[in-house]
């Protein structure tokens, strides 16, 4: 068996979730032969894991809190011609490893390679196209947010399986898309205790985490959090991810990357963070305390935070002012937010429902 994974570099969110995928293949398959096609974060992620080929992506420019579609547009106008490049890369680089299948998430070079080679393709992705109809019932939905959803419509119409990651409790059943649980790396008994971690990770005290990816879309937030800091002086916070260059109040402390992540959450008070299906997915599986700040006009995070805001706090504006509020309210309503997430559940199994409709493909293939 021979699978290709196509993933995007964009943040570090997509590349976790199949590095579980992989992992979980490699459990019932362990001669299976994995190769990841990726760019900047995610070939970054890969490249000492796997096979790795590096190939051209997306550029999502900016560290605000939103999505410049005009900027996003004049920075991947040629990027069609980039997909068939490196369509044709990843098959002169892989000339000895023929797919048995592509997987692949919201990247078109994914669906192209199969295509060429005559292979299946299965698309991995946390967009919802029935419950984007949901959302925009009630809801304004911009210019900006159509764009994205028909985007990846598209992407998903090209594919040969869907597979939806999703947070709803009971997805209604679809024709073309296959709803599955979300994926993560590390379970939380897998994990030491709180107190040995405490011990391990040189903490005196329990911190909020702040994750912002691998993106630069959380550098405006971190900014915030870092200035209301001082406001809350017995807090600790704790920023991963992004790419931060400036001076941290004394409670406030930055790991760029670690993976390690999953132990500080373990003993974390509370989780502060975008609207990646990743993070949100963690936390609820540790059962954190969340306080959301979606990516403005990023449909994607709009409606994960959509999906969840019976459970969590979320705040979709990132202003200095609103970031401090958000937090004030998420501090006094902790226990609040606590229990609404502990009657949350989560069965995290996706990456066992992704191998077995994985199975199903080839079998079809064959």
């Amino acid at each position: 068996m021979k699978i290709l994974f196509v993933v995007s570099g964009i943040g570090y969110g997509d590349a976790t979730r199949e590095h579980a995928n992989i992992l979980a293949l490699k459990k019932k398959y362990p001669q299976a032969r994995i190769m990841v096609a990726g760019y900047d974060n995610s070939y970054e992620y890969f490249q000492k894991k796997y096979p790795t080929i590096r190939i051209r992506g997306y550029k999502l420019p900016g560290k605000s809190m939103k999505i410049n579609v005009w900027n996003f547009g004049l920075r991947n106008l040629f990027l069609p011609a980039f997909w068939f490049l490196g369509t044709l890369k990843v098959r002169l680089q892989a000339f000895n490893f023929i797919p048995d299948l592509v997987v692949s998430d919201f990247e078109p070079v994914g669906i192209s390679l199969a295509r060429v080679l005559g292979k299946k393709c299965i698309v991995v992705f946390g967009f919802d196209p029935l419950l984007y109809k949901q959302y925009a019932k009630n809801h304004s939905v911009n210019y900006k947010m159509k764009i994205e959803a028909a985007y990846f419509e598209r992407v998903y119409n090209e594919a040969d399986l869907v597979l939806i990651p999703t947070f709803r409790k009971n997805p209604e059943k679809h024709l073309s898309y296959t709803y599955v649980s979300p994926v993560i790396r590390t379970n939380p008994e897998q994990l030491p205790s709180e107190t040995v971690l405490m011990k391990q990770l040189h903490l005196k005290k329990k911190p909020f985490v702040v994750m912002l990816g691998g993106s630069e879309f959380g550098t405006k937030l971190a900014l915030h959090i870092n200035k209301i800091a001082s406001a809350f002086p017995q807090e600790r916070f704790l920023i991963f991810g992004g790419d931060l260059q400036f001076l941290f109040a004394k409670n406030v402390s930055y790991i760029r990357y670690t993976p390690d992540f999953l132990k500080y959450l373990k003993v974390s008070r509370g989780v502060i963070t975008l609207a990646g299906q990743k993070t949100l997915t963690e936390a609820l599986v540790f059962q954190k305390p969340v306080l959301c700040f979606p990516i403005e006009d990023h449909i994607e995070q709009v409606l994960n935070a959509y999906a969840l805001e019976d459970s969590i706090l979320v705040s979709h504006s990132s202003s200095l002012k609103a970031v401090h509020f958000a937090f004030g309210e998420f501090l006094r309503n902790l226990a609040l937010y606590q229990k609404k997430i502990s009657k949350r559940t989560l069965q995290a199994k996706g990456s066992d429902e992704f191998v077995r409709l994985l199975e199903l493909t080839l079998k079809k293939e064959a």
